[in-house]
């Protein structure tokens, strides 16, 4: 096979502005390889540099975002817009297992009336970095208080399929909170804002013309540009490796691809928390003492043993029944 051109790498250090938006230079390739690689570089940076975000917050003593709070200036949907905003900087291990992790505010002992980022309480291996993003204004110790959940990710998860994920999380979320609800949100992973290449030749007047590719990368301060650009090319060259059957490529298939599971469906009605189905008080408390936590544990028994859990009287455990109808489901009757 007929060798390239030496190819040289580097950062146009005119053009830098900071480690978070600057340009670098790959030169010479041969005449298409720039506007080549300039488009699938972009598209994979754009597309699939990882990062974290929420996709989940629980503020105490809230049920929906449709909302206001008492001594609280916001509504609701202004600050979970205010929180989306805010970026972490993480240790990857620390999301390795797709594991939530969570971050909180407490009011209680809060000095002042602006809630910002900073205020935040964080782990160790988290680092918020607009730490001045305001959240909301409050006007007594104690009024708000909030936990929020973050995941790791890549590109935009609406708040639709984030209520899928709080569904699956179910309990397992945990809280310290004594009331409220767990609000899904839009998750945006990526952490370039942008991303524009240009290609120009270096001897046109030669028969063998040749190129250069100028990158020009900005983020959002989460990752460095130089960063972004190499977790782009490492997802490029394991697709490529595995199209080419490279022996000696120097990466872990493992580190990018999931292992392919077996995963048991359920259906999406008989996994929610027995709290969407609108039952009275009483009836829901009878059901949480007793161990029952979704649907899908009380389509496991049968009238005769719902008839037998504490505390519920007939018009409760008739209640139940019509609400599991409701959605499809029909209790076996004694002895089926």
């Amino acid at each position: 096979m007929q060798k390239f051109a030496k190819i040289h790498y580097k950062e146009e250090k005119e053009n830098k502005q900071s480690d978070y938006k600057t340009s670098f230079v790959l030169e010479p390739l041969e005449r298409g390889f720039a506007r080549t690689l300039g488009n699938a570089l972009r598209r994979t940076i754009l597309s699939s540099v990882s990062s974290v975000a929420p996709f989940a917050v629980k503020i105490e003593g809230v049920e929906h975002e449709f909302g206001a709070i008492e001594n609280v200036t916001e509504d609701v949907v202004t600050i979970l817009n205010n929180l989306k905003k805010i970026k972490f900087v993480y240790n990857k291990d620390v999301f390795k297992d797709n594991v939530p992790v969570k971050v909180s505010f407490n009011s209680e002992n809060f000095e002042g009336d602006q809630v910002c980022a900073k205020d935040i309480l964080v782990s160790p291996e988290i680092k918020i970095v607009n730490l001045d993003q305001p959240i909301t204004k409050i006007s007594k110790k104690g009024a708000f208080n909030f936990e929020m959940y973050l995941l790791s990710g890549r590109g935009f998860v609406s708040f639709e399929d984030n209520k899928k994920i709080v569904s699956e999380f179910g309990s397992s979320l945990e809280s310290k909170l004594k009331s409220g609800k767990f609000l899904a949100v839009d998750s945006d992973f990526s952490p370039v804002l942008n991303v524009n290449y240009t290609v120009d030749e270096l001897n046109s007047a030669s028969t063998i013309v040749e190129e250069k590719l100028e990158l020009t990368v900005e983020t959002d301060g989460t990752i460095e540009a130089k960063e972004a650009i190499s977790e782009a090319a490492k997802i490029l060259m394991i697709h490529l490796g595995i199209v080419s059957n490279v022996d000696n490529l120097d990466l872990n298939e493992k580190d990018f691809f999931e292992e392919e599971k077996v995963k048991e469906e359920v259906p999406k009605d008989k996994s929610i928390d027995i709290n969407e189905l609108s039952l009275t008080v009483r009836s829901l408390n009878a059901l949480r003492r007793a161990g029952f936590k979704t649907v899908s544990d009380l389509e496991k028994i049968d009238e005769e043993e719902l008839q037998n859990v504490k505390n519920l009287g007939k018009k409760s455990v008739q209640e139940i029944i019509e609400k599991l109808k409701e959605r499809g489901i029909v209790l076996k009757k004694e002895g089926e």
